[in-house]
């Protein structure tokens, strides 16, 4: 029963979001835009998307470094998920993404770098 609760959520998260952003969220989770950075021996992971504007840090389904995370979700209530987010969930659960190991030690310094890239820097 879980296989049709993944489905049925994906389907919900799509539904949610613009026409367009649907078929963002679909075209880069197929065509292998989304890496799953994994952390040993904790296994936590974050996901990294690539979209049009660079890389985007997903984090769950709670956030995404992008500005329409910020601006539709956060500020304005629009919806709860960019595209970034979905494309995430579809690649997960269609196993179209690309997974990347690293050890524990790693995390801080991995999430600064892809901040970094976006232009936020972490540190005062």
């Amino acid at each position: 029963m879980e296989c049709c609760d993944d489905g049925l959520k994906i389907y919900e998260m799509l539904r949610s979001l613009p026409w367009g952003s649907s078929l963002k969220a679909l075209k880069s989770a197929l065509r292998g835009q989304v890496v799953k950075h994994v952390f040993k021996p904790s296994n936590r992971y974050f996901y990294v998307v690539r979209g049009p504007t660079g890389f985007h840090l997903v984090l769950g389904d709670l956030y995404c470094s992008c500005f329409d995370f910020y601006l539709n979700v956060v500020m304005r209530r629009r919806r709860k998920y960019c595209y970034h987010i979905v494309a995430a969930n579809i690649a997960e659960k269609i196993g179209s993404y690309r997974e990347v190991l690293h050890k524990d030690p790693e995390f801080i310094g991995m999430i600064k770098r892809i901040m970094a890239l976006e232009g936020l820097d972490l540190d005062p």
